[in-house]
């Protein structure tokens, strides 16, 4: 009964806290519909899911077969995981913590969408990363302008932001340039998901409180007119015709 009460307050907790407001879904299909569009070689691939909250986005990779491990920092969201989806592999995982990383295991694809800018160290756990798969599919919030830096900024004790209280908002040419350094490929999507998080023009002022971008690190190059290796001023807003 004990047991059952606290799952109850922890859902209605991630509710409170935006796991699964209307807009965190929102944001959400706008994310999954656009990796869709990239047409990467994920089929059947091996995945680390780092950040994966509450599990909502793994299903994607179980559609095209691949075999997950959803990992997550808070021990709390991975008994969620465990909860609603009893037959995935999950694991808690911190990325701050550069040796738990190399020493999950290897992959072919790290997802990492949504979780980069809640680490106050972003490079000590993008090298560790590196040596864990070829292949980054990331997404993250972002500070405007061309220089390379990765400032630090406070975030709430929620349960879907910073475990420590401390992010970091790291511009697109500081992200490319790190994974051209640990990937030997990096990569910008030519087009943004269709949200209002991820602008299309990047010279034009904004309100919007967080800016996002994704990118793809590859130890192969990828040949795909999908990805751009510049980082472009303006972006196509991708809509699926379905």
């Amino acid at each position: 009964m004990l047991d059952k009460l606290k799952r109850e307050v922890f859902v209605r907790t991630h509710r409170f806290w935006g796991f699964l407001e209307p807009d965190a879904l929102a944001i959400n299909e706008a994310r999954m519909t656009h990796l869709a569009s990239l047409h990467l070689p994920i089929e059947g691939k091996s995945v680390l899911e780092v950040g994966g909250g509450i599990g909502l986005l793994t299903e994607f990779f179980e559609e095209r077969g691949c075999t997950v491990l959803s990992t997550d920092a808070r021990p709390e969201n991975v008994m969620e995981m465990k909860r609603r989806w009893p037959n995935r592999k999950v694991a808690t995982l911190d990325l701050e913590q550069p040796d738990a990383i190399r020493a999950i295991g290897t992959f072919d694809v790290i997802f990492c969408y949504g979780t980069l800018y809640h680490l106050a160290a972003p490079e000590p756990a993008l090298a560790a990363l590196s040596q864990v798969a070829a292949l980054i599919l990331l997404e993250t919030c972002v500070s405007r302008g061309d220089e390379d830096a990765s400032p630090t900024v406070p975030e709430e004790l929620t349960m879907n932001q910073a475990i420590a209280g401390v992010g970091s908002r790291p511009t697109r040419t500081w992200v490319l340039h790190r994974l051209q350094k640990y990937w030997g490929n990096g990569y910008i999507s030519v087009t943004q998901p269709a949200h209002p998080d991820f602008p299309t023009d990047w010279l034009a002022a904004s309100s919007r409180p967080l800016t996002r971008a994704i990118f793809v690190g590859s130890k192969a190059p990828l040949a795909n007119p999908a990805l751009t290796s510049e980082i472009p001023t303006r972006q196509e807003q991708f809509v699926s015709r379905a």
